[in-house]
């Protein structure tokens, strides 16, 4: 089996689920306040430019009948991610057989490396793509072609960004009677306001809930972190994720050390290589993978895998695509040293497919049982939205 071609495609998103808009609208109301107490005299009005998300569609192609599928991330606009694909990676896999996923994943790194420039979240859907279409040889699910250690796995409703301890307090309860077992907010990223909404979930949800936080890196001094921390142990969170930026290993090692409450890192710096730095140094108890910006399946498995040789677990983050969280899921399956599944509340991924991912009445989310990757694309919806084949 050969592969013949890889098809881009790029759609616009029409309607997009509050996680998608969340980080724009922060923004924007960050510039209209102040940052750390500042005034900014910007208005809002002036730079809330983004452009609306868009998806790339990689379908890549094969001399037999078998086609696989990756979903490729177009936040502020899906050209960049959809050219590095076709200039940098679809010269590497056009004429080889995509059974070897292995071989293709190590001549995409030196691709990258020898000028290539890649952005991070480039060969992830291409990676999905070889891994569909592998399972779909064997007429397996993804995660049993893997070696699956389970078939079902509690989901956490993960927030957008909000304003206020009680918009995260009235979501937190939203998830609660939907029948989620955990809550994460992505709280503003002001110290003294993240904690104030932190403790207004735990009051709102009881104390058996399972909680966790996530500012996204950037916003804490070290300072504040290990008071953020110090505030989140009290009320008995599960982790404090993104503390600080990613790339600042000697923050992470000494808050790490500091505090009880463990400290989740590495989303960022995402690539599989990068993770040995946080497992060796202590910066990270939970370190993050997902198949959009680890390098697809098998940078996940590889950082999963480990992460386990550590005692540590990899949690898969969410990619807010909707194929890709169904790949993650199979990633999650496979492997042992995994909580959780991410999923965007109360909205967010779905667009592109038939069968967005949902949880059960336990808050369980059950394994596909078709081959490959197990769901069916949305042909229809994608094709009325597509701005450029390329």
């Amino acid at each position: 089996m050969k592969i013949t071609d890889v098809e881009i495609i790029v759609a616009n998103i029409p309607q997009p689920g509050v996680m998608d808009e969340s980080p724009a609208k922060l923004e924007a109301s960050r510039l209209t306040t102040t940052i750390r107490g500042r005034p900014t005299g910007l208005d809002s009005s002036e730079n809330a430019d983004v452009k609306a998300p868009q998806i790339v569609v990689i379908v890549v192609k094969t001399d037999s009948e078998l086609e696989g599928y990756g979903f490729g991330w177009g936040t502020k606009g899906g050209m960049r991610t959809a050219h590095t694909i076709a200039e940098v990676f679809r010269p590497e896999l056009i004429g080889n057989d995509p059974l070897d996923r292995e071989r293709l994943w190590h001549s995409a790194h030196r691709a990258d490396r020898y000028g290539g420039l890649a952005s991070f979240n480039s060969y992830g859907p291409l990676d999905v793509a070889l891994w569909d279409i592998a399972s779909k040889s064997a007429s397996l699910p993804l995660y049993k072609l893997i070696g699956a250690y389970r078939d079902r796995i509690p989901a956490y409703a993960s927030s957008p960004f909000m304003q206020s301890p009680e918009d995260y307090a009235s979501l937190a309860i939203e998830a609660k009677l939907k029948g989620f077992t955990a809550f994460k907010l992505h709280p503003p990223g002001e110290p003294d306001l993240d904690i104030a909404c932190c403790k207004a979930v735990r009051a709102a949800v009881g104390p058996e809930f399972v909680l966790m936080s996530d500012p996204v890196g950037g916003n804490y001094d070290h300072e504040d972190a290990v008071r953020v921390g110090r505030a989140l142990e009290k009320l008995e969170y599960l982790w404090l994720e993104e503390p600080l930026y990613d790339h600042d290993i000697h923050g992470l090692e000494q808050l790490s050390r500091t505090l009880d409450i463990a400290i989740c890192a590495g989303e960022w710096n995402s690539d599989f290589f990068s993770k040995i730095n946080y497992l060796r140094s202590g910066a990270a108890d939970i370190i993050r993978a997902d198949v959009s910006w680890t390098g697809g399946i098998t940078g996940s498995l590889k950082s999963a895998h480990i992460a386990e040789g550590f005692g540590v677990n990899c949690e898969m983050h969410m990619t807010v695509l909707s194929l890709m969280d169904v790949a993650n899921l199979h990633v999650a399956l496979a492997i042992k040293n995994c909580r959780y599944l991410e999923l965007p509340f109360p909205d967010g991924a779905t667009f592109g497919i038939k069968k967005p991912l949902e949880i059960d009445n336990e808050g369980y989310v059950q394994a596909p049982s078709d081959p490959g990757l197990g769901v069916e694309i949305d042909w229809n919806v994608i094709n009325r939205n597509t701005v450029v084949r390329i």
